[in-house]
């Protein structure tokens, strides 16, 4: 599937989590994605931000991308371990954006077809309306081989 800012943004609204969220698929090509969070409707007690929606906002674009990228049928994204620093309170919609160059998506293909699996791990910066890091993500990623799944 070729990825277009038309079929991520049916994605989005196919998992009610991120539906209700609102989010907005900015910008995507193959090696990138930009997707807006808006504040409203993500608000906590005190009208920032909620943490939970920031982290979901981090968690999920590489696991779209890898979808785009080589389906379900060849290997399934997964996340397995996620660190997230919250700067200061959020005030204002969420920009977050991902880039995976050729070459790593070569690296992925290729290991995890010779292992099975393959870890990866991301460094996502969340920005707020005026470009500044809000939140800053660690997030460890696993694909796994379809055919590895289904034999364990």
């Amino acid at each position: 599937m070729k990825p277009t800012m038309n079929n991520s943004q049916q994605m989005i609204q196919g998992i009610n989590t991120l539906k209700n969220m609102g989010l907005q698929v900015l910008e995507q090509t193959p090696n990138f994605l930009k997707v807006q969070m808006p504040k409203e409707g993500n608000k906590n007690h005190f009208g920032g931000v909620y943490a939970g929606a920031i982290f979901s906002l981090a968690e999920f674009p590489f696991g779209m991308m890898c979808i785009h990228k080589f389906g379900m049928r060849e290997l399934v994204p997964v996340v397995g371990e996620v660190t997230i620093r919250y700067l200061a309170p959020a005030d204002s919609d969420l920009v977050v954006e991902l880039s995976v160059p050729d070459e790593e998506w070569e690296t992925i293909a290729r290991e995890t077809k010779a292992h099975g699996k393959f870890k990866i791990v991301k460094e996502i910066e969340v920005k707020d309306a005026q470009g500044k890091v809000n939140t800053v993500v660690k997030a460890t990623y696993f694909t796994v081989s379809a055919q590895h799944l289904k034999h364990g």
